[in-house]
């Protein structure tokens, strides 16, 4: 806030100064939160290896002498939550390594029937729907491959969870002449997300899953901002849900690229 005077010293109005510091803070927090899980990382990882081997030796030298359930239980718990915490780690680990895009010329389509095919025979109670509109306006795009297919196996992951074992996905992708952007759009007839819960999806410390850790959609708003898209969720009709990625079709990068 500013007071403006002319030449004899009067006043003659005001000037006021609004800076949003929303995207600011929320790179701040973005931040603060790599920090973390890459300390995470870094200190729960080591010690995991030796105790689930500890519970393996025990359970195979004295499995057998030990003729009792606790024990046989017990040996098995701890196995498999170290697997859960490996888990954990694992997660926190692709956070905080991002970002770290290595483009590449790299072809959309296929992409998308990888990822359908991954979940395609494992859920048959759900319809999978690949659909590709429309060609781009040259073949091959400036991606990193490898985090544009963790991107998606993200969406379709959440959308296979909130349909809880039967429903529809549908992935498409749509060039669009008007502004040559490229859309993916992962949709899914599942309960949908409310609104209050769409303004925090991105947030690291957030998720609307029970056993969820809230960093997959912020790993896929990371790898899409690396690329410099966007992301946005909304309503599908008449029920659901429908992530689009946005990206830009820059056709002097893309030839640079390839050749």
């Amino acid at each position: 806030l500013a007071a403006l005077q002319d030449d004899s010293r009067r006043p003659i109005g005001v000037v006021m100064v609004f800076d949003d510091l929303t995207e600011l803070e929320k790179a701040q927090r973005m931040a603060a939160w790599r920090e973390v899980a890459r300390r995470i990382a870094h200190e729960v990882k080591n010690p995991l290896t030796p105790i689930s081997l500890s519970a393996q030796r025990l359970k195979r030298k004295y499995g057998r002498q030990i003729d009792d359930a606790v024990f046989e239980e017990c040996t098995r718990m701890i196995i498999d939550h170290v697997d859960l915490i490996r888990n954990l780690v694992n997660a926190f680990s692709d956070f905080a390594r991002f970002p770290s895009m290595n483009p590449q010329p790299c072809d959309l389509a296929p992409i998308i029937e990888e990822t359908v095919a991954l979940y395609k025979e494992g859920h048959e109670n759900i319809r999978f729907s690949p659909q590709i509109e429309g060609d781009l306006p040259i073949p091959l795009l400036p991606l990193d491959r490898q985090q544009i297919k963790q991107a998606m196996i993200n969406l379709v992951d959440n959308a296979i969870t909130a349909l809880r074992g039967r429903g529809k996905v549908e992935l498409r992708m749509r060039y669009r002449q008007t502004d040559g952007k490229v859309q993916i759009m992962v949709i899914d007839n599942g309960p949908g997300i409310s609104d209050e819960d769409k303004s925090r999806l991105f947030e690291p410390d957030f998720s609307t899953k029970k056993s969820g850790m809230g960093l997959g959609l912020t790993i896929v708003n990371t790898i899409v901002a690396e690329h410099d898209g966007a992301i946005r969720v909304t309503d599908n009709h008449p029920r659901g849900a429908c992530f689009t990625i946005t990206l830009p079709v820059d056709r002097e990068a893309g030839q640079q690229v390839a050749n």
